[in-house]
């Protein structure tokens, strides 16, 4: 079975909820379309970012709260998976950190107000995880039954950690995806 990559859905992102603060003036995506096979935000009526599923192992959101005034989606590479806020936001680290990030989707209500954001940053990321989740599926269908087998594919890998292209933790984690461990 092949990937689905047509739209699966359009989301408007509420104006209320791409505050613009002196922290973030351009950070947030106005509408977030959901794809078979990736996700893309657009600012002001433009493609601004496109996330691969291919690209991703899983899903996370980040609620706001009075460290972090960013509610998020936060596409996981393996390394940011164990990013998450804590502690006291001294000097808005925290929120210049997520807004560097550009694995992060945004959203933003207000200092006080981040209750809205974080009821629509779990609605989002919940349909971008199930996208994903199906994605991730197919795609595992898609390398055993196409006629290249997983050890022909670990041996394409093991090439590119040979010659420096794949770092060890990604050839490990490729090698646990194709082995289904």
């Amino acid at each position: 079975m092949a990937v689905n990559k047509e739209l699966i859905t359009s989301i408007d992102v509420p104006a209320n909820l791409r505050k613009q603060t002196t922290l973030a003036s351009a950070n947030f995506y106005e509408k977030v379309e959901i794809y078979g096979n990736r996700v893309s935000g657009y600012q002001r009526g433009q493609l601004a970012q496109t996330w691969y599923f291919k690209d991703y192992n899983g899903i996370d959101i980040v609620n706001a709260s009075l460290n972090s005034q960013f509610a998020q989606v936060v596409f996981l590479t393996g390394i940011n998976s164990k990013s998450r806020f804590v502690g006291i936001d001294l000097g808005a680290a925290q929120n210049r950190n997520a807004m560097q990030d550009s694995n992060r989707i945004l959203f933003c209500g207000g200092m006080f107000s981040y209750a809205a954001a974080n009821d629509f940053a779990n609605k989002v990321g919940t349909q971008i995880r199930s996208a994903l989740e199906e994605y991730k599926n197919h795609e595992d269908e898609d390398v055993s039954g196409g006629g290249v087998s997983a050890a022909d594919e670990l041996k394409k890998f093991k090439e590119l950690l040979d010659a420096g292209v794949l770092t060890q933790e990604e050839f490990d984690a490729k090698k646990k995806q194709l082995l289904g461990l």
